[in-house]
């Protein structure tokens, strides 16, 4: 997982203009038998995917009538750019960057959510630790380039540091017990821990910036295949649902055929991390459950982003999302 600095916004509209000069890609035409789909992910396979290897393994996608392809990513995986120009119908990502690509121009549109708290966090030793992200003060942070996040942390909550570009290793945090960097809850402290630090992590996700991690698809495919899009929603979410309550052998059993790096240890690890930190299925205490999008936080994650300067130009809630196929529930 990543989050897409700008200049990848910039690259993604110069190819749909490429492409919008040609022939448009089609979505999968209505035929007998099942609709294939491809689905990119953002990262190489991994539990953070878990919920749609799930619906694919325990054939809730086939339920649907839908055959399935799980594209993997990896570092230029470039989903916004997969989805936009067709070589995928739908993808996922962060949410505050389909805010901010279709603030550009960039014709997509969240379906449904994947996470309603974004897994990013800071990895941090506990002989220095944060409690909050005001610790962060006078620090040195070492995170992504151009993430919304930090523009929010300066310019909204006031917090100064001294931002460092991440890299993707652990060497520098290991070698002093005051670094702290940016991770995915579910995955840097498993590691660091291996290599016998004493770590926490901070989830960045709070009240005042709470983004989730979306589905999304193309304006045209959304418009020629409205069911299609549903059912996609509907199988991945009882997916996700299933895969982090029930038993999710069969889903990291198609994980480790794609990355056998993948060990049972460290997959357990996140899985329980996604459910301590209640990120698929958010807080029953505030009415939140697996796959819901709500227009008041998209609207807050708007005006938040617009504030601190992240936006081209001003969007409205329904220019980046829609909510009619958000299921109802968690369980199915």
């Amino acid at each position: 997982m990543k989050f897409t600095p700008s200049c990848t916004i910039c690259s993604l509209l110069a190819l749909i203009v490429l492409v919008g000069c040609g022939k448009q890609a089609d979505a999968p035409a209505a035929a007998a038998g099942p609709v294939k789909i491809k689905f990119q992910t953002d990262w190489y396979p991994q539990p953070e995917h878990g919920g749609y290897y799930q619906a694919l393994a325990k054939g809730y996608y086939a339920e649907e009538g839908l055959d399935v392809e799980i594209l993997p990513g990896g570092p230029n995986a470039q989903v916004m750019t997969s989805v936009a120009v067709g070589r995928a119908d739908l993808g996922m990502t962060d949410g505050d960057d389909v805010i901010v690509a279709v603030a550009r121009g960039v014709p997509i549109k969240m379906v449904g959510a994947e996470m309603q708290r974004n897994p990013q966090g800071i990895l941090f030793h506990v002989e220095h630790p944060l409690h909050s992200l005001k610790d962060l003060q006078g620090r040195t942070l070492m995170a992504g380039a151009g993430s919304a996040w930090t523009e929010v942390l300066r310019k909204k909550m006031g917090i100064e540091f001294t931002l460092l570009p991440l890299v993707g290793d652990l060497a520098r945090f290991m070698n002093s017990t005051e670094f702290v960097q940016q991770c995915f809850v579910t995955h840097e402290p498993y590691f660091a821990k291996q290599r016998g630090a004493n770590v926490g992590a901070l989830l960045i996700a709070g009240d005042t910036y709470e983004p989730y991690r979306v589905m999304f698809t193309g304006r045209v495919f959304l418009a020629k295949h409205p069911g299609v899009v549903e059912k996609f929603v509907r199988a991945s979410v009882r997916g996700w649902v299933d895969y982090l309550t029930g038993d999710p052998a069969p889903a990291n059993a198609l994980i480790v055929a794609k990355d056998n790096t993948m060990t049972p240890e460290f997959m357990a690890y996140s899985i329980k991390a996604m459910n301590d930190y209640k990120l698929v299925s958010g807080d029953p205490a505030k009415g939140e459950f697996a796959g819901q999008l709500t227009a008041a936080r998209l609207e807050k994650q708007i005006k938040l982003l617009q504030e601190v300067g992240v936006l081209d130009k001003p969007v409205a809630v329904e220019d980046v999302a829609t909510f009619e196929f958000i299921p109802k529930q968690s369980s199915h």
